[in-house]
């Protein structure tokens, strides 16, 4: 008998698993502000130039993320590339409101993978351990918007920055300002790439051609008067959308 209850059990659990992967088939899912969004009408748009645009409609919610390109990869939000930004609008109890990733100012999230110029006579802020860089001193910036950035930098043997860190975000910046670093021969500078209230990041994990699937989390500023300033989507999935002509 208890054989026969352990096989009910594991037959029912299999089950369970095997209807909630149809259901999730497709799926665009996440947090919005701490609460379950749920996308029940998907699709993801290619445009000719190969760029795709992700909508995902709920009651009285919809979702809307353009993407550069559909290539396999990493895509930031809240940047000067307006080909790829998000976008959220509800209309609960007939108040319309409208969320965007816009150029804002603000504190520094991100700067830019490249630098713009690796300067020279740079003493390194971090060391490389276990697959990552600690690092435990950072140098003061000028230019841009705001004031208060700091950064650590990654240098080579040479002393020429190759890369940066955020140590301190300072406020008042926005994506596109170009940073100096001090400190060497004060020639290196990198780009803000986004700041804190306006980014987020889309990773498309796969496309076959007919669907695609990844991860995205944003904040994205309000476009009007009443309602919440931010609206911030985190742990969100997409999976096997299916992949159809624009409109």
């Amino acid at each position: 008998m208890k054989k026969l209850v352990t096989l009910l059990v594991v037959t029912l659990a299999l089950a369970s698993c095997s209807e909630e992967v149809k259901f999730s088939n497709p799926a665009f899912q996440a947090y919005r502000d701490d609460v379950f969004f749920n996308g029940i009408d998907v699709k993801a748009y290619r445009s000719s130039n190969g760029a795709l645009t992700l909508v995902a409609l709920a009651q009285d919610e919809e979702v809307a993320i353009d993407i550069a390109s559909g290539a396999k990869g990493t895509y930031y939000l809240g940047t000067t590339n307006l080909n790829t930004m998000a976008s959220y609008s509800s209309s609960f109890d007939d108040v319309n409101l409208n969320y965007e990733t816009k150029i804002i100012n603000g504190p520094v999230a991100r700067m830019n993978s490249q630098m713009f110029a690796g300067g020279s006579g740079y003493t390194p802020d971090c060391v490389l351990l276990d697959g990552g860089y600690a690092c435990n001193s950072s140098h003061a910036t000028t230019g841009g918007s705001g004031s208060g950035l700091t950064l650590s930098v990654i240098t080579n043997t040479s002393g020429v920055v190759t890369s940066v860190k955020v140590a301190s975000p300072g406020n008042g910046y926005k994506a596109g300002d170009l940073i100096t670093i001090t400190g060497g021969g004060n020639n290196a500078k990198v780009r803000v790439l986004n700041v804190e209230g306006s980014n987020g990041e889309v990773v498309i994990t796969e496309n076959t051609g007919a669907t695609v699937t990844g991860t995205f989390k944003f904040n994205a500023i309000n476009l009007g008067a009443v309602g919440s300033p931010l609206v911030n989507f985190q742990y969100g999935t997409f999976y096997k959308i299916p992949i159809v002509p624009a409109p």
